[in-house]
């Protein structure tokens, strides 16, 4: 999880459900600065205790628990994670989950010209005009979208977009990238660039 959260460009932190001291005081005495989000491993008791935290008001809580671990009840959390998830789950959770605070700083759409990715109800527009897209084909495009000039290679789409247990190989990114163009138009096929014997990029 904390590896995940690293790559989605958190800084994480544990903490020990025990740990009496949930922001410990800085050596200057400066109040401690709130978390962005919290995430709860397996702990429903522990959602509500930070809940109950005066620090952790307006802090998003995301519960992830296994599938033999639901009990029926509501957790006191935002998000509710099922293990097991991909990275592409986790990130759309922790956006619903600041969302629901209204403390989410995060676009509920991103618009490159006239192509335009609603992050918030998974449809992608062209010209204002709807292009229906295969899930895996809108994670892999939304993914690129919020990530511009960077490169990642197909094994890091893997991981990313389809989870570190998919077994598929790379040729599957080659596809899903083809088949994004084929959909995307002219005007925005070029933008999913390939870097040779690297990846690829989006090019805003």
């Amino acid at each position: 999880m904390a590896a995940t959260l690293a790559e989605l460009g958190y800084t994480p932190r544990l903490i020990e459900s025990s740990n009496g001291n949930l922001l410990p005081s800085k050596a200057d005495g400066a109040a401690p600065r709130p978390p962005d989000l919290a995430v709860v491993i397996g702990d429903e008791g522990f959602c509500g205790r930070l809940r109950d935290e005066e620090a952790f008001t307006d802090v998003p809580i995301l519960l992830s628990i296994k599938s033999e671990e639901l009990n029926g009840q509501v957790p006191v959390a935002e998000e509710l994670l099922v293990a097991p998830f991909t990275p592409a789950e986790l990130e759309a959770r922790i956006v619903r989950a600041r969302q629901q605070l209204g403390g989410g700083s995060e676009a509920q759409s991103v618009r490159v010209g006239s192509l335009e990715v609603d992050l918030a109800t998974y449809q992608v527009a062209v010209d204002g005009e709807p292009v229906d897209f295969a899930f895996k084909e809108y994670e892999l495009l939304r993914f690129l979208i919020t990530h511009p000039g960077r490169v990642f290679s197909r094994e890091a789409l893997l991981n990313r977009v389809w989870g570190y247990d998919y077994y598929g190989g790379a040729r599957t990114v080659d596809v899903h990238v083809r088949r994004l163009r084929a959909k995307l138009g002219s005007e925005h096929a070029a933008r999913i660039q390939t870097v040779r014997s690297v990846g690829y990029r989006f090019d805003r």
